[in-house]
């Protein structure tokens, strides 16, 4: 038992468990007696540990991209997602306003645009098999011309119904950053590099939910709600040629030995095998960690003789087909990936969590805008300064997360297990208890606006160490579906979008406190579901990995 997590008896190699720390004396790097110095490592600091995967040799891998055009890529992306994240609730702080304008009661009316968070629910199957298919790169150009084009279409909206279908319209657009950012990001950066990277696009993507709004209430009050959608079409036409230009594809079949977290085999000592033999040596403890019968292993494909891209060949919007599997098995994958334990755990823990946080915004205006608050639409917005702040010094969390797996797997004699990711959900369990009840008991109590404002930013808070460690831990354990794995925790847009048709006439009828002691008793047990997963998570990864039905689901097959 590696700290907890129970050991598996059945495979050699436990999909998502890999060598991440091999230094056992100041200089020395060993792995089953046998001298690893020939992997690759990080430097300074995280000298010892080994990179997963291993980068191959070929100037087209992304692992081995310089690291300038990784974060490069990496903020594009996630200030692309900050104006995704706001584009959904940013005019919720004119829903009072908005539902005097068009004839309609304010639940119908948060009810009814909830119909956009079904169409992302939905459009994230069709935007995975898209992208398993041809490639992250032109779902991502897609996504943002589908946004531009609903932004300027909600921009000269005069009705409630033209509205309505722009915003669907855009939802569809929406959906590539719902999926496949995660993918990126477990495309080009290592395991020990993650967490931070994820904090960073997680902190863009919670600054754009909660303090797009900050702004579009000042917007709202001095020039129409139209205008939001205006100032989204300039940022979306800007995004589409950075993304032309400066994202390119980052879909890249390295040999299965390179991948030394993925399979049920454990590839370290093939490329060990790989790197002597290029040097014509045989290492020294060769005969004391191998038998007398060594079986015969294919050569590994470093990939050398690849040429790279040129600066045009990475313009092309379209690569090719980058997989053979057929498109629709693709797209309906998602619903199986449910059955898998590590998805469904994410699915409750981060989705269901998160639905919580866009139910929310809606009813902020229904909140605050009554007595004994009587906020204005910016003032409604300024609301949002609090989940702001929280995002901002959420980024805490990945940095947190990458040193918390390292120390672990230092204390597991070097080896790194996925569930290790789950740690810091112990701090999302604190702050979120504090916060849920906090906030209802709050307003119930009518207490000072401060009170309720800064409980909202906590709860905020508390979600950014459980999503680092959400994101970590699929993309860990299921890194070669990561975009199936994503679509499918996405199925909580639809409770979301059931949510928003009663959440409003919840609060009015029993009030907040007991609606909020309800989320908050929830939000216990999601958190507490971390136990057994921490325990059998490894166990349940090689049954995964084992049993026919679960390779079906992932086309092994």
């Amino acid at each position: 038992m590696g700290l907890g997590v129970l050991e598996d008896r059945h495979l050699e190699h436990v999909p998502g468990t890999a060598l991440l720390a091999d230094m056992v004396a100041q200089s020395e790097h060993r792995y089953h007696g046998r001298d690893t110095s020939a992997l690759k490592h990080g430097t300074g600091r995280n000298k010892d540990i080994v990179l997963v995967p291993q980068p191959s040799e070929s100037p087209r891998d992304p692992l081995n991209w310089p690291q300038w055009k990784k974060e490069l890529l990496l903020i594009i992306i996630s200030v692309d997602t900050a104006v995704v994240g706001a584009w959904g609730p940013m005019i919720s702080p004119g829903y009072a306003d908005m539902a005097k304008q068009f004839n309609m009661s304010y639940n119908s009316l948060n009810g009814g645009l909830g119909w956009a968070i079904f169409a992302i629910g939905l459009s994230c199957f069709i935007t995975n098999g898209l992208a398993v298919k041809y490639g992250r790169r032109p779902v991502m150009i897609g996504g943002n011309l589908f946004l531009f084009i609903s932004s300027v279409w909600a921009y000269h909206a005069q009705s409630y119904k033209s509205l309505l279908a722009s915003r669907i319209f855009g939802a569809i657009g929406m959906s590539p950053f719902e999926v496949l950012t995660t993918a990126i990001i477990g495309d080009i950066y290592f395991v020990h590099e993650r967490g931070l990277r994820l904090a960073v696009w997680g902190l863009c993507l919670s600054v754009g939910v909660g303090g797009g709004s900050c702004i579009s209430g000042y917007i709202i009050q001095d020039l129409g709600w139209n205008w939001t959608y205006g100032i989204c079409a300039c940022f979306y036409g800007l995004f589409i040629v950075l993304i032309f230009f400066w994202v390119p594809e980052t879909v890249y079949k390295r040999d299965a030995a390179y991948n030394i977290d993925l399979g049920t085999t454990d590839h370290t000592e093939d490329i060990l095998d790989a790197k002597t033999s290029i040097v014509g040596e045989e290492p020294k403890d060769v005969a004391a960690s191998h038998s007398e019968n060594v079986s015969h292993r294919e050569p590994i494909y470093t990939g050398a003789d690849e040429k790279p891209w040129t600066f045009w060949q990475e313009l092309r919007p379209v690569r090719g087909v980058e997989s053979d599997e057929n498109l629709l098995a693709v797209i309906f994958r998602p619903f199986g990936m449910l059955l898998f334990p590590q998805v469904l755990y994410g699915f409750i823990t981060y989705g269901l969590s998160t639905s919580w946080l866009v139910v929310m915004i809606s009813v902020l205006a229904q909140l605050f805008t009554v007595p004994p608050y009587n906020f204005s639409v910016s003032a409604v917005g300024l609301i949002s300064i609090a989940p702001l702040i929280a995002s901002l010094l959420g980024i805490v969390s990945g940095p947190l997360n990458d040193w918390t797996v390292k120390k672990l797997a230092r204390m597991n004699n070097g080896i790194y297990e996925p569930e290790f990711r789950l740690a810091l959900n112990v701090l999302t369990f604190v702050l979120g208890v504090v916060g849920f009840f906090g906030f209802g008991a709050t307003l119930q109590n009518q207490s000072h606006w401060a009170g309720p404002v800064f409980l909202y930013g906590l709860i905020y808070f508390a979600m950014a160490f459980l999503n680092i460690g959400i994101y970590g831990y699929i993309t860990e354990c299921h890194r070669s579906k990561a975009p199936e794995a994503f679509a499918s925790l996405n199925l909580r847009n639809f409770y979301s979008f059931g949510m928003n048709y009663f959440i409003s006439s919840w609060i009015i009828n029993q009030g907040p406190l007991q609606v909020f002691s309800i989320i908050g008793g929830l939000h216990i047990f999601i958190c507490l579901l971390t136990i057994p997963m921490w325990i059998f998570g490894k166990r349940a990864r090689s049954m995964t990995a084992r049993w026919t039905i679960y390779r079906k689901l992932q086309g092994y097959d």
